[in-house]
């Protein structure tokens, strides 16, 4: 069972909840020259992963980020307290990003023009961005990304751990530390 309501914050992230519950051990991800050593791509993820462990669960951590649970491996009984602690962890993430301030916010705005480039380099087509004080604007409300105005959803799995790891997506960094 994959959990949605996260799915849809971080679409362009690809993260996915996947937890175990218990004393399972959790099955670390690929490392990468980019990525923590037995962390993901991703350092919102790895925050929210080690907040997680941190509580007693076991999560998965992909190298994308994605944090995986299902109904296996965290009994019924438990999910309205897995719930009540990924809200938990999410909620710090969360309320960094609501707090960015302008500055903060075009810094973003440069690394996802950069980002753009990058997939434009890699012969994926990408939209025209909105300005920087467009962006700025609708950054609380409906934020651009360079990967979600582009055509990958068309790349292979190789292909798009490869294209990741050569432009790496701002969103996935957001609200960590």
């Amino acid at each position: 069972m994959t959990l949605g309501k996260r799915a849809s914050q971080t679409a362009t992230a690809a993260v996915f909840l996947l937890l175990t519950a218990g004393c399972s051990a959790a099955v670390a991800p690929v490392p990468t020259a980019s990525s923590d050593v037995g962390l993901s791509l991703s350092s919102a993820s790895n925050e929210v992963y080690k907040c997680l462990t941190d509580k007693g669960w076991t999560p998965t951590l992909t190298w994308d980020g994605g944090i995986e649970v299902d109904s296996e491996t965290v009994p019924e009984a438990q999910w309205d307290l897995y719930d009540a602690d990924a809200d938990e962890c999410w909620a710090v993430i969360d309320n960094r990003i609501a707090q960015m301030q302008p500055d903060a916010i075009s810094d973003v705005y440069a690394s996802e023009l950069e980002t753009r480039d990058c997939l434009i380099a890699r012969k994926i087509d990408v939209g025209v961005p909105p300005s920087e004080q467009e962006y700025i604007d609708t950054f609380h409300a409906e934020r651009w990304s360079a990967y979600g105005d582009s055509n990958v959803q068309s790349l292979s799995e190789d292909e798009w751990r490869a294209t990741n790891e050569a432009c790496p997506q701002p969103a996935w960094s957001l609200g960590a530390p």
